[in-house]
């Protein structure tokens, strides 16, 4: 036993907020964690957007002359920073009629946008959109207008003829867009008599909607909870990447926090001896009081800790500063006498999302796989990414079934046509390079065939332009080991210009980012940055694309530059497991985007949309790794061996596959074994396998060992 050693080591919150999971919180990039500072009160999010079975926009409130539309929104707080009122309809092109809006009997009077907002265009002229998009406007209240309990708040205007719409969700839509919520909560009606009286069930310009007006309130102002969960912490503080054989004797762990009156910062730590959570030897969590934890066991070695934050004063936030670990240590030495060296080491790394995503299981699409024969779309690919590229040319020309707007059953979607030989047609060529058919269902059909084929992809929207956007796809990359964009509307990916690799939408929105002289907001949108086309082709990305009579750079209808403009704000839903569970609908086709199941992605140069409640700035929550086998190497107390454990993010894992020096291949179910040494060079690859079958990137170490 050797002697005993004294550490101690500081981890700052750049670092704890890198590698762990913020929920509901914000890192300020001052070396602060707190609570985020949004909050949306809304209760229209699970139906917005056009009802089955309605025609004529009669999902729409039409204002003029007569009609008031009232909203009631309960607040239990009002403490708040900044108040915005936040709703989705439409204004009149050319139009020259102020909103004018009472909240709590307090007047404001939101000017038509080109006097207010002269250049959001996309709210009053047709050549960015006008009356032919529902838009989101955001109008700025006094907090001191709010009130404790029920807030009313009431929208007219005094033109003769239509200047302004206010959308409706339809009570109906409630039970297809939530599983807990099957009801509107009755807040809203609207008067044809200055006031006098209220109708709440006749909602629209057709009187035959009851619903909600989909009306809300940002608030800036502190969530009430959040919580922060830690990586895994060596108590030792050792960097090595081959751990010591060490008994950790005494560990005094020590949390920096600032907390305010009216906030709390419950701290809970667990222990266990092993560097992977999901390995047995972890205890549960316990308490720790006064931001100081002792441990004196010495047989533990690894800690997790979870922070729970909370105010119940929305203008202050508890501040997570960071944390200090003093142990003491004693090295086991091997009698023996074996040392190792680390010639290579190309280790996977697992990066979490805070948010669970839900994926579908590749087994509930065999029978698509099967039905659209998806493997000899696949056979004779060269690589994973070429087979990856097969399968969106084929989303990009398979034909669909007659589309139902509520549709989202993978299955519901496609529609293998034979000829009378019985082989599938696919579409041919199109007269423009867009495919026929809306861009959610041939992406949704991407999604689905990747899905079948193993590979995880998702769904994602999006938007930077104005309320118009587009449905695309990532998919998840095991040769260039992260998310890839792809679009099977017009057949393309985009890459960067010197290294040839594919992209990711986030990465795309930094470097669209990049080039902006200011931030794209509502009010001065991309354009307005932007104004010329010719300025995009400063932005470091090249397009692939394919072998297509079109080009995706051409300026037929929307596509070209534009569609570069809309990567900037990303927002999606977190789940692709509509085969299994089609309900609750995450949007309704060709309506406003504007759902509580949607997670977005913003950056400075892309700011928050304030109709939104779940956001994130941090890449590692829009980019989780997947398909990684990570090593943790630690010796033991047996010479000449080396304990190996794994660490992955695997959907629908199946089995660890090793290859020891040159020796066969061997299947492990659990994720941690023995790798016994030899004298010399030693090899060692591993690599996970999914339920469908398919490799992640290999993991690869070489060692030295000798005595």
């Amino acid at each position: 036993m050797g002697k005993e050693t004294h550490v101690t080591h500081v981890l700052d919150t750049a670092f704890l907020e890198e590698h762990g999971q913020l929920k509901s919180l914000l890192y300020n990039n001052s070396s602060a964690i707190g609570l985020e500072d949004l909050c949306l009160v809304v209760d229209d999010a699970p139906a917005i957007g056009q009802p089955q079975g309605t025609d004529d926009r009669s999902w729409f409130e039409k204002l003029h002359q007569g009609i008031i539309v009232r909203k009631d929104l309960i607040l239990e707080d009002v403490r708040s920073f900044t108040a915005h009122l936040v709703f989705v309809g439409v204004e009149a092109d050319d139009n020259d009629f102020p909103l004018y809006i009472r909240i709590n009997g307090v007047d404001i009077v939101r000017p038509p946008s080109k006097i207010a907002h002269p250049s959001a265009r996309q709210y009053y002229t047709n050549d960015w959109g006008g009356s032919h998009f529902d838009n989101w406007f955001v109008v700025e209240v006094p907090v001191k207008a709010l009130r404790s309990g029920n807030n009313e708040i009431l929208l007219w205007t005094e033109s003769e003829k239509n200047s302004w719409e206010i959308m409706i969700a339809a009570d109906e839509e409630f039970s297809r867009g939530s599983q807990t919520r099957s009801k509107h909560p009755n807040r809203s009606a609207k008067s044809i008599d200055g006031g006098k009286s209220w109708d709440f069930d006749h909602l629209g310009w057709k009187n035959e909607i009851d619903g909600e007006y989909c009306i809300r309130l940002s608030l800036g102002r502190h969530a009430s909870e959040g919580i922060y969960i830690s990586p895994v912490i060596d108590l030792a503080g050792e960097t090595r990447l081959i751990k010591q054989n060490i008994e950790v004797v005494k560990s005094r762990i020590n949390w920096k926090m600032e907390i305010p009156e009216g906030c709390i910062a419950e701290i809970r730590m667990r222990l266990g001896n092993s560097p992977v959570l999901n390995n047995t030897d972890w205890s549960d969590y316990t308490e720790v009081n006064d931001c100081v934890a002792v441990s004196e066991s010495c047989s533990i070695r690894y800690m997790q800790f979870e922070i729970v934050m909370g105010t119940n004063n929305p203008l202050v936030t508890p501040k997570f500063l960071s944390v200090s670990i003093e142990s003491s240590f004693v090295e086991q030495r091997n009698s023996d006498g074996w040392i190792y060296k680390i010639e290579r080491l190309d280790n996977g790394r697992v990066v979490r999302s805070s948010m669970e995503y839900t994926y579908e299981n590749f087994a509930n699409l065999n029978e698509l796989r099967e039905d659209f024969e998806l493997d000899k779309i696949v056979a004779g690919a060269s690589n994973e990414f070429e087979a990856q590229l097969r399968l969106m040319s084929w989303a990009y020309r398979v034909p669909l079934s007659p589309l139902n707007p509520y549709t989202w059953n993978y299955y519901d979607i496609l529609k293998a046509k034979r000829d009378d030989k019985g082989r599938i047609i696919l579409h041919q060529n199109y007269n423009k390079r867009r495919r026929d058919g809306h861009c959610l269902y041939c992406n949704l059909s991407l999604v689905a065939a990747c899905t079948a084929m193993g590979y995880p992809a998702r769904w994602v929207n999006i938007s930077s332009k104005h309320t118009y956007g587009h449905e695309v796809a990532e998919v998840w990359s095991n040769e260039f080991n992260k998310w890839v964009f792809m679009d099977s509307t017009r057949d393309y990916y985009i890459y960067d210009p010197d290294t040839g690799i594919p992209l990711s939408l986030v990465e795309i929105s930094h470097r669209l980012g990049e080039i902006m002289p200011g931030q794209a907001t509502w009010e001065f949108p991309v354009q307005w940055h932007l104004p010329k086309k010719s300025m995009l082709e400063n932005v470091r990305i090249a397009y692939r694309e394919g072998d297509h009579e079109y080009s995706v750079l051409s300026d037929d209808e929307i596509e070209g530059e534009d569609l570069l403009m809309y990567k900037g704000h990303l927002q999606m839903p977190l789940r692709n497991d509509f085969a299994s569970n089609p309900h609750p609908l995450p949007w309704r086709l060709s309506s406003n985007w504007g759902g509580d199941q949607f997670f977005c992605y913003y950056s400075d140069m892309f700011p928050r949309k304030q109709e939104y409640q779940r956001h994130t700035k941090r890449w590692q929550d829009f980019n989780p790794s997947l398909n990684q086998a990570e090593l943790f190497l630690y010796e033991i107390k047996q010479a000449g061996i080396l304990r190996i454990e794994i660490d992955t993010e695997t959907p629908y894992l199946d089995a660890f596959l090793v290859q020891i020096s040159n020796g066969q291949w061997q299947e492990y179910k659990k994720n941690t074994f023995d790798w016994p040494l030899s004298e010399g060079l030693n090899h060692l690859r591993v690599k996970v396998r999914n339920q469908a079958g398919v490799y992640g990137k290999e993991s690869y170490v070489a060692i030295v060992a000798h005595k």
